[in-house]
């Protein structure tokens, strides 16, 4: 299994204004992960670069489940939604008038990032991170007070047919490393609201470093302070700018409490608790007998 093939999967039945997520495009447990639905709104309208696209997420996308794709276009930029039943659950705009080439953003030399204190958390599932998700990029994520970062090779399962490196690598690697400058920036898991990616170009078969600074992370303008936004960067090694992107990120503890169970499966409680301190008083329950009944 590619990743094309699990985007075809998905979008066979768009011509009749339904698409349907295979499982092992998953990021949060139950939830289509959000880099995988900005590559299916990719292939669905499959245009040339530069192109950017905006998503927005109004709520969790379920895998495996019939949903109504609804397109149309505003003069040259093409829309689609996605709607399960009466529910909107995103919506989506691309366009082509860009007003300034990839080349505006320089490529950080990875010499100032210095050493990383630790990697991300993984889980077993996840679509950018996933240990068992045969589909996953297979991120993991280096980290410091500065910076997130890691330099990769396109896995082979992100190679088209036609030899190429598919466009999902960049959506899924940005929504990830925004979500990661989000949560760290909140101290709290959370999701991603909305996904902006300009893809400046084709992705080409060479290491490739993803990059996002924690300083630039900034508040959203939610008066409650929900939200926060961060922007990140994927470069070829030749230092151009294969793709830019900013997410909105909202967290919770009810979000960090959802996610404990799939990243103790692969990751140690300390280790977890140096990025999110407030799990420790989670998963104290977790740790009595199943018998035990609460006081």
């Amino acid at each position: 299994m590619t990743i094309e093939a699990a985007l075809d999967v998905a979008a066979a039945r768009a011509g009749r204004g339904e698409v349907v997520f295979p499982d092992d495009l998953r990021g949060f447990p139950g939830t289509v992960h959000g880099g995988a639905v900005a590559a299916l709104v990719h292939r669905l309208t499959r245009p040339r670069p530069p192109v950017r696209l905006r998503l927005h997420l109004r709520r969790g996308v379920p895998p495996e489940t019939p949903l109504r794709l609804v397109t149309g276009s505003v003069g040259a930029e093409a829309r689609l939604e996605l709607w399960q039943a009466d529910r909107h659950l995103a919506q989506a705009e691309l366009t082509r008038q860009l007003e300034a080439p990839g080349a505006a953003t320089p490529a950080p030399d990875p010499t100032t990032f210095g050493p990383p204190e630790g990697k991300m958390p993984r889980t077993p599932s996840c679509l950018a991170c996933g240990t068992e998700n045969p589909l996953a990029l297979g991120l993991q994520l280096g980290w410091n007070a500065r910076w997130i970062w890691q330099s990769f090779e396109p896995p082979e399962s992100y190679r088209t047919r036609a030899g190429r490196i598919d466009p999902a690598l960049a959506t899924i690697a940005l929504d990830e490393i925004g979500w990661w400058l989000g949560a760290l920036a909140q101290g709290e898991c959370g999701v991603t609201t909305e996904i902006e990616i300009t893809l400046w170009g084709p992705i080409s078969d060479e290491p490739l470093l993803l990059v996002g600074d924690r300083t630039m992370v900034r508040t959203d303008d939610d008066p409650r302070g929900r939200y926060c936004r961060a922007s990140s960067s994927l470069f070829s090694r030749s230092g151009a700018a294969v793709a830019t992107a900013e997410v909105r990120f909202g967290g919770s503890r009810a979000y960090t409490r959802r996610l404990l169970e799939p990243f103790l499966a692969v990751t140690s409680l300390p280790d977890l608790t140096r990025l999110f301190p407030g799990v420790t008083a989670l998963a104290e329950p977790a740790k009595s007998p199943p018998d035990t009944a609460p006081v």
